[in-house]
């Protein structure tokens, strides 16, 4: 059995792994070239750490930081499902429980509301 996120050590290997899949990913990883990761890893960790546990560690707008992101790279719903896929298979592969059901929808929820968002700004334009 598998242990539920419990504290920040869990988010950081959470959001690490994630990330290592996701610069493996033939279909998300140019999307990340430019990232300067020691700092967009910090950002996720209090972003992650907020969500799961109401810290107040982050006080960031992620819709207005992807939407800058989003004007110069057009995203696909399939570019969300990725995300989203390999996102919930971290959590799936490194915890069970409460908490990792939480970052798991919260994760839905989020891609779902980008998705909408930008995809449907980019169809406008």
């Amino acid at each position: 059995m598998k242990k539920d996120i419990t504290c920040r050590a869990d988010i950081e290997l959470l959001i690490n792994t994630f990330y290592e899949k996701v610069k493996k990913d033939n279909l998300l990883s140019h999307f990340f070239e430019k990232v300067k990761w020691d700092r967009h890893l910090s950002i996720m960790y209090d972003f992650w750490e907020n969500i799961i546990f109401q810290t107040g560690s982050y006080a960031g707008n992620p819709m207005n930081i992807h939407e800058k992101v989003m004007g110069k790279m057009q995203l696909n719903k399939n570019d969300f499902k990725r995300w989203l896929k390999l996102f919930v298979n971290a959590t799936n592969e490194l915890f069970e429980g409460n908490n990792a059901e939480l970052a798991k929808n919260r994760a839905i929820s989020i891609a779902g509301v980008m998705q909408n968002k930008f995809i449907a700004a980019n169809k406008k334009a």
